[in-house]
C-alpha cells in the first residue's frame, strides 16, 4: 500500500529550516547533547519524504492538492 502525501510545502520548508537550525545549534555549540541532533533529523527527514506519520494517526493533512471528502 503506497502512502499518501500529507505534508504540504509550506510545511515542508518550515520543517526543513526547523531541522537544519536544530542539528546546526548542536554542532555549533558543540554541546553532548548530541541525541537533540536525532530530533532534528526527524523534520527533515518527513519534510523529504512528504509523509508524516503523527498526520497520519490524525488523519491530518498540510497538502493542499488533496481533495477532501466532504
Amino acid at each position: 500500500m503506497a502512502r499518501k502525501i500529507n505534508v504540504g510545502w509550506h510545511d515542508r520548508t518550515t520543517r526543513i529550516v526547523v531541522g537544519i537550525a536544530i542539528v546546526a545549534a548542536v554542532f555549533i555549540w558543540a554541546s553532548n547533547w548530541y541525541w537533540l541532533a536525532l530530533l532534528g533529523l526527524y523534520p527533515i527527514l518527513t519534510a523529504a519524504g512528504g509523509w508524516c506519520p503523527v498526520y497520519e494517526v490524525l488523519d491530518h493533512t498540510t497538502d493542499t492538492t488533496v481533495n477532501r471528502k466532504g
